[in-house]
Order: C-alpha cells, then structure tokens, then sequence
C-alpha cells in the first residue's frame, strides 16, 4: 500500500514563496473549500505534478510558476510503501527532479524519462491515467471512465488488477517473435545456400570428371594429327634429300666451268691484247716509211714482209680469239647451270630445315600432351579434395537443418505464447475472473446511493444498463446527476478492487468539485455516507463550493487570497 504523508509547494501556480504543506493522513475526511481562484484545486495540481511531472488541470507547465516570483517553484510530496519512506521533489526554474528513498538520492545516472518510468513502474505501480482513475474524481478535465474509448478503459483495469505486466510481455514477445522470424529467415536462407552450393560442388566435380575425359580425348586426338603430320613432314624431307643428291651430282660435274671460265677470260685478254699490238704494227707500216726513231727508211720490201708476217699472225690470232669466244659461251651456259642448281639447292635446304624445324616443334607439342593427358589421367582419379569439400557442405547443411528444428521450435512456443498474452488471451481469462466481482460492487455502491438499475460491464468493457423494469439504457442517456453517480461508484469500486488484488492501493481519494452541480442532496448524502464508511485506511478529500458541507468532515482546509497569494486555513470539526 502506497501512504502518501504530506505534500508542499511554494511558488507554484499562485503561492507565494513560503511553503504550503497539507499533512494527508491529518484525517479521515477532509473538505476544501474556497472561492473561484483561491487555490483550492492545487492541491490536485501538486500532488499530479509532484508524481508525474504533470498537472492535474489542463495547464502549460511554464505557467505553473507563479507569475509574481516567475522561479524557485518546488513541489515535494512524502510518501511510504512498504518499509521505504520516498521523497520525491519536482521543480522549475531551476528545473528540479530527484527521488530520495529513505534518505539517499537515488541515482540520476539515468536520462529524466528513464527516471519517471523507474518512480512509476518501480515505486508507485501506476501511471498518470491510473493515479486518475483510482485516486481522483474531478469535474474540470477528468475523463471518467465511462466515456473513455474502449482501449484505454482496457489499459486502465489491466493497471488495477496488475496484469499490465501481460501487456509487457507481449510487446517483449512481438520483438523476441520479430527476432525469430528473422533468425528464422536468415536460417532458411542458409539452408537455401547450402543447398545450392552442395548442388554446385556435385556440379563441378561431375563437370570435372566430364570435362578431363573430353580433354584426355582431345589431346590424345591432338597427338595424333601432330604424329600424321611428323610422318608427312618426314617423307617429304626424305624426297627432299633425293632431289639435294642429284643436284650435288649435277654440279659437281658443272662446278669446274666457272675455273675453265675464269681461265678462257684471261687468255682471251692476252689474246686480245697480242692481236691489238699486231694491229698497231700493221698500222705503223702502213703509214710510215721512215722509222721514227732512228730516222732510216723503210724498204718496200721490208714493208711487205713485216705486213705479210703480222697478216698472218693476225689471222692466226683471230681464229684462236674465235675458238676461245666459242668456249667460253659454253663455259657460260654451264656456269649459268650450275647457278640454276645451286638455288635450287639453297630452296632445297630450306625446305629441308623447315620441314625439321616442324618436326622439333612437333616432338615438344606431343611431349607436352603425353604429360598433359598423363595429368589429367592423374586429376580424374583423384578428387578427394572436393569430396572432402563436397562432405564439409554436407555436413554443414544437416547443422542448419537441426538449427531450423530449434528455431522452429522456439517459434512454436512463440506463437503459442503469443495467443495467450493476446488481449483475448490470459488476461480476458483474468477479466471475466474478477467481472462479477467489478459488477457487483458496481451495482451494491449505486443502491447505496439510491439509483436502483443494473449495471454490468462485459470483458471488451461494453456496458449494459437496465432499470428495475429490464429497460435498457446507455450512460449517455441518463442525467448528469445520475452519470456522476456511477462514476462515483466506478472509482469506489477500482479502489477496491485495486486494493483487493493488492496492485494499486493508496490512503488518498480525491473528489474535487463532485457535491457541487451533479448530485442532488438525496445523493449527497448517500455519497457523504459512503466515505465516512468506506475503510479506515482512506483519507478522503472533497473539494467544494458548497459552504453546507463544512461540520460535516473530520477536517475543513479553507484556501484564500492574501495578498495576491494563496493559502491554506486548516478548522478541526468539534466530533474530530
């Protein structure tokens, strides 16, 4: 159970500098009461905005500060739960928000919105919406449960009978199961690649096998033609060297004609030469009849033996000229011959060296493919390698298979919790649990209140509404003086079963301005009998316009201006 002590402000709204402190357990009811501006709500204001940061009415946070002072605004509000005594102070202007638990700070290590979430989830166990609802009826910017949408009105009993931790787990399991449907996808995904990499190594060692067959083939095919084309070139190098042979033959019986040649050409030359020099005599004696040397004449007859006798050497050398001539043109032909023969021979050897040259190339192509083949032969025989490869797959496929078995089975369990933590899960099974309970209280606060119908909430919290008669109403359809009286009862009844299933349990209920235009005396009464009898352990606060009401609690707080600031009057009633 939370007991919520005291509560103070200064500087908030419009208090002045000095603090306010309204001790909560004083009594067991308690009136508030004050003109319009006095300050008699602030209360409300403080104790919402010293919990959660917020005020209760509808007012900016900057505007909390009071106008007059504008900082050092401070609300501290003590509470118990448990053996732990919490201080909690809120401010602005310096901004201010610590938590204290039995006289120690708890850690701020921790950003603001992880600090609040740890004062309401941890140490309050109720949110802002829930504090509203159970602790607070007001007529100014409550929402009372019956006109909030069907969602929140779920959100608000999941919080009262404490099984909002549901919700939580559903929204950890949405993320676990988002979790696995990716680990399962990417699982799938491997799986698929292992497959389609085992499908290619089985591929490739087949491809492989296929693949040295076709070369052995090939290459062997290969030796083959180089093999036919050494032989041709073998024959064609031996036809080759029968040719080169008779051509050696044929030029050795020419190779002397061009030595014979040489020698006819020198001879011709001297011949030449002797048959010039005979012909230049024969001139002289022609011409001249006195030796021009040694003057004497020359005698006829001496002119005609001398003549007589180069005539005939002339004609002598002529002939040897002409015979030489002969031979030598037939030296030429044959030289001419022999030069004939000798390109054939250099064509010869050409083709003759070409031809080898082929048949090394040729040896060194089939050498190569014998090893090639011998290899390959070698390589199709042993793959073990991608066996081995092949077997790694494999075996990492079936750990992916086991690992999809476990993840499909966490899934399962997944999904099978999921179904439970649904909304109409567990905790509709929880809801229908405590509905009879809700409704009969419901029912036996509003007879306590005269207004005899038959109120019922289903588990989507849809109400039905009958009068006595069986007629069939709706919330809407009934007065405000009446929805107030339901309200009334919803509270009363949230608390107890708050406190019943031991979740949101608190010694405060605050109704603020509920005697004021809704409910009529008769249910003013009813209502003022229900406080004062409601449990011992509830400090109840009302606060009012209605000046009739003072003498009637334990305590009257009178909120006033002074000085354009307020404050509080505390009055004990005589029984008190």
């Amino acid at each position: 159970m939370i007991t919520f002590e005291k509560v103070r402000w200064k500087n908030f709204l419009s208090t002045g500098n000095t603090y306010t402190e309204v001790d909560l357990t004083a009594s067991k009811t308690n009136l508030i009461i004050g003109t319009n501006g006095a300050g008699k709500s602030t209360i409300l204001d403080a104790l919402t905005f010293s919990l959660f940061g917020k005020p209760f009415r509808k007012v900016n946070k900057p505007m909390l500060v009071n106008s007059v002072n504008e900082k050092d605004c401070l609300v501290e509000i003590e509470f118990t739960t448990g053996p732990n005594k919490f201080l909690v102070k809120r401010g602005i202007k310096p901004g201010v928000f610590e938590i204290w638990q039995n006289g120690s700070m708890l850690d701020q290590s921790s950003n603001v919105s992880d600090y609040q979430k740890h004062l309401e989830q941890t140490i309050l166990k109720m949110n802002y919406k829930s504090f509203t609802q159970i602790v607070v009826l007001g007529s100014s910017t409550f929402v009372p449960f019956m006109r909030l949408p069907l969602a929140q009105r779920r959100e608000i009993i999941e919080d009262i009978l404490d099984i909002q931790i549901f919700s939580v787990m559903n929204t950890a399991l949405k993320d676990k199961m988002k979790t696995s449907n990716e680990e399962m996808r990417d699982v799938d995904y491997s799986v698929d690649m292992a497959e389609q990499k085992i499908s290619m190594q089985r591929q490739m060692i087949e491809q492989l096998s296929t693949r040295d067959e076709a070369n052995i083939k090939e290459k062997q095919s290969r030796i083959e033609e180089l093999l036919v084309e050494e032989e041709t070139c073998q024959r064609s190098v031996s036809t080759l060297c029968e040719e080169s042979e008779r051509l050696c033959e044929d030029m050795k019986s020419l190779s002397a004609a061009n030595k014979k040649l040489i020698t006819l050409n020198n001879l011709k030359g001297k011949l030449t030469n002797k048959f010039s020099s005979y012909k230049k005599q024969h001139e002289f004696f022609a011409k001249n009849d006195t030796c021009p040397t040694c003057s004497q004449s020359i005698t006829h007859e001496l002119k005609e033996q001398k003549t007589s006798e180069i005539t005939s050497k002339y004609k002598e050398l002529v002939s040897a000229i002409e015979e030489i001539h002969s031979n030598i043109e037939d030296e030429q032909a044959r030289d001419q011959q022999y030069t004939v023969k000798n390109q054939e021979m250099n064509g010869i050897q050409q083709q003759i060296a070409g031809y080898n040259a082929t048949v090394n190339r040729i040896h060194k192509n089939v050498k190569q493919l014998f090893l090639d083949v011998e290899t390959l032969q070698n390589s199709k025989d042993d793959k073990s390698e991608e066996y081995e490869k092949l077997k790694y797959l494999e075996k990492e496929h079936d750990d992916l298979k086991k690992q999809i078995a476990v993840v499909k089975k966490e899934r399962n369990t997944l999904l099978a919790a999921g179904q439970l933590l649904k909304d109409n899960g567990i905790k509709t099974r929880i809801i229908k649990r405590y509905l009879p309970v809700m409704n009969k209280l419901i029912n036996q606060y509003l007879q306590n209140m005269d207004f005899y119908i038959n109120f019922a909430l289903n588990d989507s919290f849809e109400e039905t509404i009958k009068s006595r008669f069986r007629d069939i109403f709706s919330y809407e359809s009934f007065s405000e003086g009446e929805k107030a009286r339901i309200d009334i009862a919803l509270l009363l009844t949230w608390r107890s079963i708050a406190k019943l299933k031991n979740s949101v349990d608190t010694n405060i209920l605050i109704l603020d301005e509920i005697f004021d235009g809704s409910l009529d005396n008769n249910g003013t009464g009813e209502l003022g009998w229900i406080l004062r009898n409601f449990d011992d352990n509830t400090n109840v606060f009302v606060i009012s316009h209605k000046e009739s009401l003072e003498g009637k609690f334990d305590r009257t707080l009178t909120a006033i201006k002074e000085k354009n600031f307020s404050i509080m009057q505390e009055t004990l009633s005589e029984a008190a």
